[in-house]
């Protein structure tokens, strides 16, 4: 593995991990959700699928982000709406479930930058207009330190996974499950766990409400222009 993909991989996620744990811990949950709608994730990712596989392996990535981003918004979509009534682990498995269904689903079918932009749009207005009532002021006590270090580690695992499975799962599923939402289940199942549903539940709604920037400004000049 050459250096300066190894080191892509250690940089961002635990970056971004970081950033992420201490805007929440200061402004609340529902700034922290903001913040993790910027894609530094799966920016690693792409990163790494460009340097080691090339221009056109990364253009049909970019492409099946769109499935995962779909399949994101599907993700919060359940967590939300079950958060109150069941325990976090039941969101979170029935939340999976949902986004690797959408994906494996979605990747064949999204054939262009232009649809997967089309049914993002349409999936994400629905959710909006349909999101479960939260009270969106919340202020999170403060964390254990142990579990940035959990948060971290978790990250690393994903980038690590699909970048080195990358050959094996093709452009499309690679780009779309690069869109995982590692991040969001992670902080949402600890904020579910240590400060109730409420605390996860506004966190998502951050995140849903700035994705769109994620959708239409940030991946469609990378697959129009690399």
């Amino acid at each position: 593995m050459a250096l300066s993909t190894l080191a892509v991989k250690l940089l961002f996620a635990p970056l971004f991990i970081i950033l992420t744990y201490v805007i929440q811990k200061r402004y609340g949950a529902r700034w922290g959700g903001v913040f993790m709608a910027v894609p530094f994730i799966v920016t690693p990712i792409l990163i790494v699928i460009y340097l080691d596989h090339g221009r056109d392996f990364f253009h049909n990535a970019v492409i099946g982000t769109y499935a995962g981003q779909i399949g994101l918004l599907f993700f919060i979509f359940t967590y939300a709406n079950l958060a109150k009534r069941k325990p976090w682990l039941i969101c979170v498995v029935a939340a999976t479930t949902i986004y690797l269904i959408s994906v494996f689903i979605l990747s064949p079918l999204i054939s262009n930058i232009w649809v997967g932009i089309g049914l993002w749009l349409v999936i994400w207005s629905v959710l909006m207009k349909t999101f479960t009532n939260h009270d969106r002021k919340e202020l999170l006590p403060p964390a254990p330190k142990w579990d940035l270090w959990v948060r971290i580690a978790s990250a690393l695992a994903l980038v690590f996974a699909v970048t080195g499975f990358a050959n094996q799962l093709g452009p499309r599923y690679s780009g779309a499950l690069a869109m995982y939402p590692v991040m969001t289940s992670i902080m949402s199942t600890f904020n579910h766990y240590r400060f109730g549903p409420n605390a996860s539940i506004a966190m998502m709604y951050g995140l849903a409400q700035y994705l769109i920037v994620t959708a239409l400004l940030i991946f469609p000049p990378l697959a129009l222009f690399v």
